[in-house]
C-alpha cells in the first residue's frame, strides 16, 4: 500500500464511516464470541492500528505489518505490542490466541499464497478460536482504487468458505457486506468505460460531515442484520467468522 494511503487512513480512520462500520461490526463479533474474562488477541496486518486499540478493552492485543510506515503510525496511538512482519513467512506460536482478525490483508499483492497464512492463523489460534476476515468480494469490481492498495485479487463466498472448511474450520456465519458500494462501483464502472483514461486514485478523501453520518447510520443498520445471523447476497466485501474445531482423539 502506498505511504501515503497509511497517512490517509491515519487521519481518518477513527471518524471515517467505512472504517468504523468495520470496527464495530468486529467489535460485535468478538463481545458475542469470545470466551469468558480476558482473551489474547491479533489483529493480522494490523495497518495503523485503530483496530487494536478498539480490542484493548478484551483483554492483550497483539499487531503485526509488513509496513515500516504502517507500524510507526500505530505506535503514535500508544500501542507497544506491534511489530513489523510479513505474513508469508512469520512464525506464529501455535495456540496462543483466541481471537485472529485480519482486515482487508490476503488481497494483497505482496501475499504470496493467501490460504497459507490462513493455515498460519489456524495453528495460533487455540481450541476454538475465532478468525474474523474481512475481503474484498468480486473481481469485476477492481478499479483505480485497487490501484493504490495493491488489490491482487478479489474474493467470492463459496469458494473461500469451502477452502476454510477444509483446512478444518467450522463457519460461524459468512455474509457480504455493503450492496449500496456493490451497485455504486457497478455504475461507476459503466461510466469509467467511456473515460479517456483512468488513473489511480484512493476512495479514500474526507466526506461531507452529513454524508459519512448518513453513510455510518446506512451501515450500523447492516450490522444489526448481520449481527442477528441474517446474510446479504451481493457487497463490496465478504466477512467471515470462522472457529477452529476442537481436536478429537
Amino acid at each position: 500500500m502506498d505511504k501515503s494511503e497509511y497517512i490517509r487512513m491515519y487521519n481518518l480512520e477513527s471518524d471515517f464511516w467505512w472504517y468504523k462500520v468495520l470496527h464495530e461490526l468486529v467489535d460485535i463479533t468478538i463481545r458475542k464470541k469470545k470466551p469468558e474474562g480476558d482473551i489474547n488477541i491479533l489483529d493480522a496486518g494490523c495497518g495503523t492500528g485503530r483496530m487494536m486499540e478498539i480490542c484493548q478493552k478484551y483483554g492483550n492485543v497483539s499487531g503485526i505489518d509488513f509496513s515500516q510506515d504502517a507500524v510507526s503510525l500505530a505506535k503514535k496511538r500508544g500501542l507497544n505490542n506491534i511489530e513489523i512482519g510479513d505474513l508469508n513467512d512469520y512464525k506464529f506460536k501455535n495456540d496462543s490466541f483466541d481471537v485472529v482478525v485480519c482486515l482487508d490483508v490476503l488481497y494483497h499483492a505482496a501475499i504470496q499464497n493467501d490460504l497459507a497464512v490462513v493455515e498460519k492463523f489456524q495453528n495460533t489460534l487455540k481450541e476454538n478460536g475465532i478468525l474474523i476476515i474481512n475481503l474484498p468480494a468480486f473481481e469485476y469490481l477492481k478499479r483505480p482504487h485497487d490501484i493504490v492498495v495493491h488489490t491482487k485479487k478479489r474474493y467470492r463466498k463459496i469458494a473461500f468458505v469451502n477452502e476454510l472448511k477444509k483446512m478444518g474450520f467450522s463457519i460461524i456465519s459468512s455474509s457480504y457486506r455493503m450492496p449500496h458500494l456493490y451497485f455504486i462501483i457497478l455504475i461507476y464502472k459503466l461510466f469509467q468505460r467511456n473515460s479517456a483514461s483512468i488513473e489511480s486514485e484512493s476512495d479514500l478523501q474526507e466526506l461531507p460531515a452529513w454524508l459519512n453520518t448518513m453513510l455510518l447510520y446506512l451501515g450500523r443498520i447492516e450490522n444489526w442484520w448481520l449481527s442477528k445471523g441474517f446474510g446479504i447476497p451481493v457487497g463490496s466485501s465478504l466477512y467471515v467468522v470462522a472457529k477452529k474445531n476442537t481436536l478429537t482423539i
